[in-house]
């Protein structure tokens, strides 16, 4: 691990921004999102993407104005990406944002995390659901999808007694 930190670290700040953004996207990616997620100016971005081309690192895909930009299949994309890669916890994320928000009392996992994905059952009163959407909606363009449904704590106790929340649970917060 120390080895690709050293090396990644060797890189340029601006291109190791981009690097990430494109490496870690499974979409096709137009300049502009690119110099927006990776915060580069968007010549700085023009000008890295040609410098990627150039070791087709990247493809570009034109069509009318358009231009998108994707990652190569080849060894030397595979090796970036390995140096690259994020480990993202979007369930760690999505407690962080949430359980600030007003109401919210307890935040439950209902069954266990998989690869990109979980259910959430938030326990709480008057629970702000349109600003729970927005962090999911967050969560979802990093590739990280999660479901949660909202409760009272007499609701949830009562479903519970019913058996309709058996199964694993773990309390996150």
């Amino acid at each position: 691990m120390v080895k690709k930190e050293v090396l990644a670290n060797l890189i340029d700040g601006k291109k190791a921004a981009v690097l990430r953004v494109v490496l870690n996207s499974a979409d096709e990616l137009y300049l502009k999102e690119i110099a927006l997620k990776s915060e580069v100016a968007i010549t700085s971005t023009f000008r890295i993407l040609q410098e990627l081309l150039e070791m087709d690192v990247l493809r570009r895909r034109e069509w009318k104005n358009s231009k998108v930009y994707s990652c190569q299949k080849n060894e030397k994309v595979d090796f970036l990406q390995e140096l690259f890669k994020e480990d993202f916890d979007g369930l760690q994320e999505f407690v962080k944002a949430v359980k600030e928000l007003e109401g919210v009392q307890e935040i439950i996992l209902q069954g266990s995390q998989g690869k990109g994905k979980a259910n959430v059952l938030l326990i709480g009163e008057q629970i702000d659901s349109g600003s729970v959407d927005q962090v999911c909606s967050s969560l979802k363009e990093k590739g990280y999808e999660l479901s949660y449904l909202t409760l009272t704590k007499p609701q949830y106790t009562q479903m519970s007694k019913m058996g309709l929340y058996s199964g694993e649970k773990k309390v996150l917060e």
